[in-house]
């Protein structure tokens, strides 16, 4: 282990990997502070630049971007009460308050400090794990492998914001989306009704990116200009910001060492479990931390220990997401499929081999962890007022720089113009389906778990036999009994849980569920409509399945079984228990601005033809010019004036020529190339 960790430390002092983690972490805090980017997003911005660079270099800057967003979106949450990322909505319960205090500088400094402990935390986690895991990880057999897939699934799901339903069934087909093309076992295609293209399979790269970016960036151009109200920093010198920073961090030691420990201790747990996430583990270790205080009536006034209590739980929580996905080929969260995503792109395949095989490059990610920390710490201490400046990024200038990066990112995963298409239309599609309240984070994390579950459930089936059947062969796997056993008891919950809600209380008389049943017009009626239409369409997907031989129809029978039960499930709640929909009278629709919607839309669609036509570059010219003059008016009211159009124009030009020299001319990726360029 020592001589792994030194080449690791060794990997990361190198001076190309110094330049990424102060390049990458930075960008993370950008990314991060823009609200509702996230993580996900920052991950899949970089991951186009990961395909042509070292593996060890590639995990440096995703850890890089993973640390800095995760810190980076307490910024907007301090600054203008809009958290950048799910974890930051905790930190802004006592962050915004200390602003509002005229505490700004404290507030951002508490967070850095916070979330740098964290990060070191998180970091030692792995470190002292990895070596147990290595023999830990032996004991999984396929059965566990399986069942601790589908748990992580069935959390995501289950506690995704909104329906319960929509969350398990945004599971199931992020699941049935690996099964187009050829089955890993047999060789056999599935569902490719005869197109050469999908005998391959769906890009899952592809996919991913359109999931994320496309709806996030067309909800960017939709929302109006907000006059949010910023806070100030007043005209504070270095120096002094510098005697602040030290003051705070010997405070953060000095008083905070248990709820530094105690978060950071909620964050890499919840981080290992595959599918919570990060704002579970913040809200958890904030009201840990609440329980603990003296002064609990403090929280949420404005409190030091609130904002450090989340901060430290959200950074520790990369260590700890990170750990399934090094050791199982599990990701913990959606950020670390992404990450996955990376691994997968250098040829390697995480898991118990990729631990034992590639411990160098294990121990570099745990290194790079500590590293990229520090980085953040020196950063958020330097740089504090600079730091506000990230919220004035306008909209327009992000929408296409952002899509044509992921165009990048969908190109060179397979080299493929198809996978270009298909990032574009089902991103449209995903716009709506979050609309509609489907989680497009599980959904990720079920395309990445599905060639996993349906490998481990084939072996499940060829080795039971030879044990007496499968109930035998789980009867002799404590381990995966104890799964089993875990998911039952959470699935009776689950149903009390439904059930009670769905009874009228007579101490409430006016509580929701006894009041007249939803209208059909409303969220009822759509709901009604995506279970029927998803119960015809995995009936008929079960049916074609049947011709297939039993090893390549398994596992797409039972996903689809899962799918149907979940649409049955969803079609008896609108017929039976309408009253769970009182109050929701207005369909997923209802405030959207269509006309808006279709402007973007096409503007997409038509890149998407103008790159097979004139080419990559020249078509994202054209989209950069018309989408930001597009969104300059919707943002200001009025046509660009000179000034405007010709800043419109330059940036357009330079931003273009800056994608082209840092993919094409820096790191060698040859996009598609059609009349022009």
């Amino acid at each position: 282990m020592l001589d792994y960790l030194l080449h690791g430390i060794l990997v990361c002092l190198e001076p190309i990997n110094l330049l990424a983690m102060l390049l990458s972490v930075p960008l993370g805090i950008i990314v991060g502070a823009l609200p509702g980017f996230g993580a996900a997003t920052g991950l899949v911005l970089v991951l186009p630049l990961t395909y042509t660079l070292e593996p060890g270099t590639a995990f440096v800057i995703m850890t890089g971007i993973y640390l800095g967003c995760e810190y980076g979106g307490c910024i907007s949450a301090i600054l203008i009460n809009t958290p950048g990322t799910a974890a930051a909505i905790v930190t802004a319960f006592d962050g915004n308050p200390m602003a509002k205090h005229g505490k700004a500088r404290e507030a951002l400094l508490y967070s850095n400090t916070a979330s740098f402990s964290g990060g070191i935390l998180g970091g030692l986690a792995v470190l002292l794990l990895m070596p147990i895991l290595g023999n830990f990880v032996l004991k999984f057999g396929a059965g566990e492998v399986f069942l601790l897939a589908a748990i992580g699934l069935f959390l995501v799901g289950s506690i995704s914001k909104g329906d319960m339903f929509k969350g398990v069934v945004s599971a199931a087909l992020g699941l049935f989306f690996t099964l187009f093309g050829t089955e890993s076992v047999t060789g056999f295609s599935r569902f490719d009704f005869d197109i050469p293209i999908l005998i391959g399979g769906l890009p899952i790269i592809a996919a991913m990116l359109a999931m994320f970016a496309v709806p996030q960036m067309i909800e960017v151009g939709l929302a109006a200009h907000r006059d949010q109200e910023q806070i100030s920093f007043g005209s504070t010198g270095m120096k002094d910001n510098f005697h602040l920073f030290l003051r705070i961090f010997k405070e953060v030691y000095a008083r905070q060492k248990m709820n530094l420990l105690r978060s950071s201790l909620f964050g890499v747990i919840i981080g290992i479990i595959p599918g919570v996430g990060a704002s579970v583990a913040s809200m958890a270790a904030y009201g840990s931390t609440k329980k603990a205080s003296k002064e609990p009536e403090k929280f949420g006034t404005g409190i030091a220990d609130g904002v450090v209590a989340s901060e430290s739980a959200n950074n520790a929580l990369v260590g700890g997401s990170l750990i399934p996905v090094v050791s199982l080929g599990i990701p913990g969260s959606p950020a670390a499929a992404i990450y996955m995503g990376a691994i997968f792109l250098h040829g390697m395949v995480p898991g118990p081999n990729f631990l034992i095989k590639q411990g160098d490059l294990v121990y570099t990610l745990i290194a790079a962890i500590f590293f990229c920390s520090i980085v953040q710490l020196i950063i958020g201490a330097l740089s504090i007022t600079s730091l506000a400046n990230i919220l004035k990024v306008s909209a327009s200038r992000l929408f296409s720089v952002v899509l044509a990066i992921c165009c990048i990112g969908t190109y060179v995963s397979r080299g493929l113009e198809f996978d270009i298409e298909f990032f574009i239309i089902l991103g449209l599609a995903s716009f709506f389906l979050v609309l509609m309240g489907f989680n497009m984070g599980a959904l990720v994390l079920g395309a990445f778990l599905g060639n996993t579950m349906e490998v481990s459930l084939n072996e499940i089936l060829a080795i039971s036999p030879a044990m007496g059947g499968v109930v035998p062969y789980f009867m002799t796997r404590p381990i995966a009994l104890g799964m089993l056993a875990c998911i039952l008891l959470y699935s009776l919950w689950l149903l009390y849980r439904f059930i009670r809600s769905a009874q009228c209380r007579e101490e409430e008389p006016d509580a929701p569920a006894c009041q007249a049943p939803g209208s059909w017009r409303g969220m009822r009626g759509w709901d009604m409509a995506i279970c029927l239409t998803l119960f015809l369409l995995s009936v008929f997907f079960w049916v074609e399945a049947q011709q297939y031989p039993i090893t390549a129809r398994r596992f797409p029978q039972l996903v689809l079984a899962v799918i149907i039960l979940c649409s049955l499930f969803g079609m008896g709640k609108c017929l039976f228990f309408g009253k769970l929909y009182a109050g929701r009278e207005v369909g997923p629709f209802h405030a959207l601005d269509w006309k808006r919607v279709g402007i973007l839309s096409a503007a997409l669609i038509i890149y998407c033809v103008l790159i097979v036509t004139l080419g990559f570059y020249a078509s994202t010219l054209i989209l950069a010019l018309s989408t930001c003059w597009i969104l300059e008016i919707w943002d200001k009211g009025h046509t660009p004036n000179r000034r405007e159009a010709m800043g419109i124009v330059l940036f357009s030009i330079l931003s273009t020529l800056a994608v082209y020299i840092i993919f094409t001319m820096l790191f060698g990726i040859n996009m598609p190339a059609g009349i022009l360029i």
